[in-house]
């Protein structure tokens, strides 16, 4: 694996457009590798694809209008460009694969999901209003973020006595 060092103004700039999804240090800044932030809706699309072809075995452009509640054409659109920026093959009439980078991504997205979905009915809100926030929070929390709300349920998880102490703070008026 070749590593490219990033000086401290190139490595500003390149946080404005990407997000790091790994990083090590060796005196300098070294990256691995850069993926470019996908739109929220093409992150649901993928996890749209990887659900399905997980519970069906394969995903198809009918499967996916479904599932997001868009147009044919609407899907079709958004397949070709995620195809075009190598996130999955489609075959015309046969349907789709992730590639592993779209594989990722989707995983990636499933497990913002969990995360943020869990902490949420941990600190006691409704189901239904918990999924709908998570579905807007989720494209938009950094990786730190996601990494410290993980261990802050795990700390929750692991402390009940905690947790019951935070509900009751918010629960009181």
């Amino acid at each position: 694996m070749t590593l490219t060092y990033l000086d401290d103004s190139k490595f500003c700039s390149c946080l404005k457009t990407f997000k790091l999804l790994s990083l090590a240090f060796s005196g300098r800044l070294a990256r691995t590798t850069l993926l470019r932030r996908e739109t929220p809706r093409a992150e649901d699309y993928l996890e749209a694809v990887y659900d399905l072809i997980h519970e069906k075995g394969y995903a198809t452009t009918t499967d996916v209008s479904a599932r997001l509640n868009v147009k044919p054409p609407t899907v079709s659109n958004m397949i070709g460009k995620l195809a075009a920026k190598g996130y999955l093959r489609h075959e015309r009439y046969r349907g789709m694969n992730l590639t592993e980078h779209g594989e990722n991504v989707a995983r990636s997205v499933i497990r913002r999901h969990e995360v943020i979905s869990e902490l949420l009915s941990m600190i006691g809100v409704a189901d239904d209003v918990a999924y709908e926030d998570t579905e807007g929070i989720e494209h938009h929390v950094q990786p730190t973020t996601i990494r410290r709300i993980e261990r802050l349920a795990e700390y929750l998880r692991q402390n009940p006595e905690s947790l019951r102490s935070i509900r009751k703070f918010i629960e009181e008026k």
